[in-house]
């Protein structure tokens, strides 16, 4: 496939309708209104005594909560400004029409599970149908092990459906931060919401994971697994979390067909009171998936070097179709913005399109794909004054429409099967003989704070050489960075910004 074909719009299957419910920090600002098809069962851990499950006599205990099956349209909701202590497993499945919902009641702090080093705070296997929000779950222990704040698993050999994460607090899990061996697969299954598909035909779909805080969680914030490289889940979309702090991986979405990742917001991915201490890591990547789109997020502050990684964006190995990176902010991760990493494991060979990305002092971007993967590069601001660039690219890379302000001692790579053609180069030399050098003009560079909406500074003046000398590059999104048009016939600007000059 020539890296100059249309890149077609691809939507997800969301499969689920997101909640109406706004996140309001950690107070639970409504009760329960149990579906006409079932019934709701009310958990109140400061009650002395076991009761029947009703408001007025609550259940006391996870114990009393887990021996329930649960049935399409029930509701089981904790009482607001309780802590109940043990790992919550509930039965039961809903349906597509009415499924099962786990959240709080009545107003004040969230409702607290507390895990107590359990494998897992809550629990959900072999289920269809859950949404689960407003609640803070926390699992705390002395010691690390494999251990999620919530995991929801597929082990069956079937197809499961229909699950709705959002609103939810999860912090103070203590899961495994090492992925070097022997404790690799603990840290691979170690996070704030972890789910997984396991043995053959096992899959998660329709998984909405959205608005969640997590942070302080050994292994990392979100680790979204729906189905392996011969069957894949669908209907993922993961959106809108903050991820902050976490001692590992900050959100990774793998074996899924058509994944979106979209409107997160991740910082200090590494740290924390579990901080990472063995192996790579990375802030937001895809893995196994086909067609995968990372866009309008923002990573920023990665501060702790794992062996190789720790970039803000990553297509892995084993992606097919493309692998699309686009509307990203990064900034100050200190493994850089970008690694493509077909190479270190299953060949994919996705093809990777880098596109309208803005990247403040991320100065690296790193390539292990042994030419298996064709990079398409263009209209992205690579901004790195701090220190030099360290780039490294796939064999076959286009690199067009770009910005890119560095430091004389940087050196961008040359070889037979990478083309520069239409960039900007400000203080970093040129690789080749083409491309404007010279002050691209930006309105204030260098300011970028903590989401996407803060990068205004990288919009381009009235004076600006970069201004309508673009190349026209078909399938290119439409639009720029900040939603203005981009034409698939007339010359574009250079960068991520398309608008009138300031």
């Amino acid at each position: 496939m020539s890296l100059r074909s249309v890149e077609g719009r691809r939507t997800v299957s969301r499969g689920l309708v997101s909640l109406a419910l706004a996140f309001t920090g950690s107070v639970a600002v409504s009760d329960v209104t149990a579906s006409a098809a079932g019934s709701t069962t009310y958990v109140d851990c400061s009650r002395p005594t076991a009761g029947d499950g009703s408001q007025a006599s609550p259940f006391h205990s996870v114990a009393q909560a887990n021996a329930k099956t649960y049935a399409p349209g029930d509701t089981l909701a904790f009482a607001s400004g309780t802590t109940c202590t043990g790992a919550l497993a509930p039965r039961g499945s809903g349906t597509a029409s009415a499924p099962i919902t786990l959240t709080s009641h009545g107003t004040g702090a969230l409702p607290v599970i507390d895990g107590g080093g359990a494998p897992d705070a809550v629990s959900l296997t072999n289920q269809d149908h859950w949404r689960i929000s407003n609640l803070r779950l926390t699992n705390p222990a002395a010691t690390l092990a494999r251990r999620t704040g919530l995991r929801i698993s597929a082990t069956d050999g079937t197809a499961h459906r229909g699950f709705d994460i959002g609103n939810l607090v999860i912090d103070r899990v203590a899961g495994q931060t090492n992925k070097n061996s022997p404790t690799t697969e603990d840290f691979v299954q170690s996070a704030g919401i972890v789910t997984g598909a396991s043995g053959t035909n096992s899959t998660l779909n329709d998984v909405h994971v959205h608005h969640n805080r997590i942070a302080d969680t050994g292994g990392g914030g979100l680790k979204i697994r729906v189905g392996a490289m011969a069957v894949k889940g669908t209907g993922v979309l993961v959106e809108h979390n903050t991820v902050k702090d976490v001692g590992g991986d900050g959100i990774i979405v793998s074996y899924a067909d058509t994944p979106m990742i979209q409107y997160n917001n991740a910082s200090g991915v590494g740290n924390g009171v579990y901080p990472f201490s063995g192996g790579n890591f990375a802030g937001i990547w895809v893995l196994g998936d086909h067609n995968p789109t990372i866009q309008k997020n923002a990573v920023y502050g990665i501060t702790r070097m794992s062996v190789a990684d720790s970039q803000a964006f990553d297509c892995d190995w084993g992606n097919t179709g493309t692998c699309l990176v686009q509307y990203n902010f990064s900034r100050d991760n200190i493994g850089g913005f970008f690694l493509d990493c077909d190479g270190c494991g299953t060949i994919g060979g996705a093809r990777q399109v880098i596109r309208h990305n803005i990247s403040e002092n991320d100065c690296r971007m790193s390539s292990v794909s042994a030419g298996r993967s064709a990079l398409h590069l263009y209209n992205n601001v690579f901004y790195c004054t701090d220190r030099k660039f360290s780039v490294t690219l796939p064999d076959e890379s286009v690199v067009e429409n770009n910005i890119w302000v560095g430091t004389a001692d940087s050196r961008l790579p040359t070889a037979s099967g990478i083309s520069y053609l239409w960039n900007v180069f400000q203080g970093v030399p040129r690789p080749t003989a083409n491309g404007i050098a010279g002050d691209p003009r930006f309105v204030n560079p260098g300011t970028g704070g903590d989401t996407i909406h803060s990068v205004d500074g990288y919009k381009l003046r009235s004076t600006s050489p970069a201004l309508n000398n673009g190349s026209v590059i078909s399938g290119n999104g439409g639009r720029d960075y900040w939603g203005n048009p981009v034409s698939a016939t007339t010359k574009p600007h250079r960068g991520a910004y398309n608008g009138p000059g300031l």
